[in-house]
């Protein structure tokens, strides 16, 4: 990857980010993993063909990583995340509890609650047709998971939280690390966040845990 020591700032922040939302075990390989997918070629191929295994729990088992088949799967759906992220319907917070509750519900091909009616977790009035945008989001980056051989439960969670915390921040460059991600140019599709300072990473790091524990990655990377 040869966006810049910003864009690997950037990257680093946000894998942090989202390994905390999702797979928190494995924060302590966040930053390698996405680099090592961001830039491509040979090491891409091996990282997401063989996902690592890591001791964890209590009786010390090992178990297959998520992160490598999570960045394929943001990687691959960058697109409609960006685009969910930047539709003007959606401009509330959102959980990881209310994402797969909607989910559920248009899987099901029942309305999604609206607001905090129903049976839906208590929120930020959100009302159903601006969940179905993020919903929708969610559903596919699922649907990648699973095609990793991750179980569907496991894997609707992990999309849920992953797109939770990328909406958390999506005016501080959510859409940027995608496009790194997907190994799109630093500028990839004129995105406004592309250019998000330094100062927009630390007012995100109050917003979306995980972050606070990126300032050593963003002091190396100068």
């Amino acid at each position: 990857m040869s966006n810049g020591p910003d864009a690997s700032a950037r990257l680093e922040a946000w894998a942090t980010a989202i390994a905390s939302a999702s797979a928190p075990h494995e924060t302590d390989f966040a930053v390698h993993t996405a680099l090592t997918y961001a830039r491509g070629g040979r090491g891409r191929r091996a990282l997401v063909r063989r996902a690592p295994s890591i001791t964890a729990g209590s009786g010390g088992e090992l178990v297959t990583t998520v992160l490598p088949a999570l960045w394929d799967a943001l990687a691959a759906s960058c697109e409609l995340l960006k685009s969910a992220l930047g539709s003007p319907v959606v401009a509330n917070g959102v959980s990881t509890a209310t994402l797969l509750l909607a989910v559920h519900r248009r899987r099901d091909g029942a309305p999604p609650a609206e607001g905090t009616g129903g049976s839906a977790p208590a929120e930020p009035a959100t009302g159903g047709g601006e969940l179905l945008v993020l919903a929708r989001a969610v559903a596919e980056v699922s649907r990648r998971l699973q095609a990793h051989g991750m179980d569907p439960a496991a894997a609707d969670q992990a999309a849920a939280s992953a797109v939770a915390a990328l909406h958390a921040g999506r005016d501080e460059g959510a859409g940027a690390f995608l496009g790194l991600l997907a190994g799109e140019g630093r500028d990839a599709s004129g995105e406004r966040s592309a250019g998000t300072p330094r100062t927009g990473l630390r007012r995100l790091a109050a917003r979306v845990p995980g972050l606070r524990r990126s300032g050593r990655a963003r002091g190396r990377s100068r």
